[in-house]
């Protein structure tokens, strides 16, 4: 397995991620971080990083 080289490979890993702990576990502020991580991903995806 290979780690993600830009940074939006990294906000969507770490967005499924955080996701899909929160399915099982209640995760403070899980609403804004992982608005935070979508929001990231696409503004990197959008300018390339």
């Amino acid at each position: 397995m290979m780690f993600p080289k830009s940074i939006s490979g990294w906000c969507m890993w770490l967005y499924f991620l955080w996701v899909g702990i929160g399915a099982f576990v209640a995760l403070p502020l899980f609403g804004i971080i992982a608005g935070i991580l979508a929001l990231g991903y696409a503004i990197a995806s959008l300018f390339g990083q």
